[in-house]
């Protein structure tokens, strides 16, 4: 017979887990497994106390599967939620690179499973940085532990309002990624006029090659310029990462 405590941090850390493992800023490639999963442990030996006990004694085998397949499932829902923005940031950071000719330059992106150019790096550094600086990982946890206050353990279903919002939610990816890069997609434009025009003018000219470092240096001379428009921009998103994931968890019912 198992201890229904252990029993419910069992079922709060498979929650916690999967939302953990979703989120960039908990699982990126830098952070050991084994941080992560101590995150989520503790994380769960906080929240249990505050959760009503719970035993699966009674429950047949395949009834303790499926409230455990809904927990990490609620929890996957969760961090996708608050992943969202930094599928944005990826876009935003090829974007510009692609304005700025630095997608051939990919590079490991320690947030990610895959290779990311390198300004999409640098917009996840910036929004790592921001999210800790901001204290946001205090609502962050906050919001895991408040779902377990609207969505006990075992309980809840996927509504059509909850998948409205998420198709909302995702559709935004690209109007927020061309809000960041938009400064150097602009100035990107204005070069490749510039030098259309120079082609037709002086047809001795390469365009083609002639533009590349031109178009390098005015790009990360206008990202160095814009660094604090986009960090502002940034910031403003972070902070509706909480307020996305209570929303969420609400409509999950």
């Amino acid at each position: 017979m198992i201890p229904e405590i252990f029993t419910t941090w069992l079922l709060v850390m498979l929650r916690v887990t999967a939302v953990i493992m979703i989120v960039p800023i908990f699982s990126g490639r830098g952070i050991p497994v084994k941080v992560r999963i101590a995150l989520a442990g503790f994380t769960a030996a906080v929240i249990a106390p505050t959760v009503p006990a719970i035993s699966l004694d009674a429950l047949p085998f395949i009834q303790v599967m499926i409230v455990m397949t809904s927990e990490v499932t609620f929890g996957i829902l969760i961090g996708f939620v608050a992943r969202i923005f930094f599928y944005a940031l990826d876009l935003a950071g090829s974007l510009i690179g692609t304005q700025m000719g630095l997608m051939m330059s990919a590079d490991i992106n320690p947030y990610q499973q895959e290779q990311s150019s390198l300004p999409s790096i640098l917009l996840y550094h910036l929004a790592v940085f921001l999210f800790f600086s901001l204290n946001l990982h205090h609502w962050f946890f906050f919001g895991v532990y408040q779902s377990y206050n609207t969505v006990p353990i075992g309980t809840g279903s996927i509504t059509k309002e909850l998948t409205e919002n998420l198709i909302g939610w995702t559709g935004s990816i690209f109007l927020i990624g061309v809000q960041i890069a938009g400064p150097i997609v602009a100035i990107s434009f204005v070069l490749l006029l510039v030098f259309s025009f120079l082609g037709r003018a002086v047809p001795q000219m390469n365009v083609f090659s002639e533009s590349f470092s031109v178009r390098i240096i005015v790009g990360l001379t206008m990202f160095g310029i814009t660094c604090d428009l986009m960090a502002d921009q940034i910031s403003n998103y972070l902070r509706g990462i909480p307020k996305d994931m209570v929303h969420a968890i609400n409509l999950f019912q």
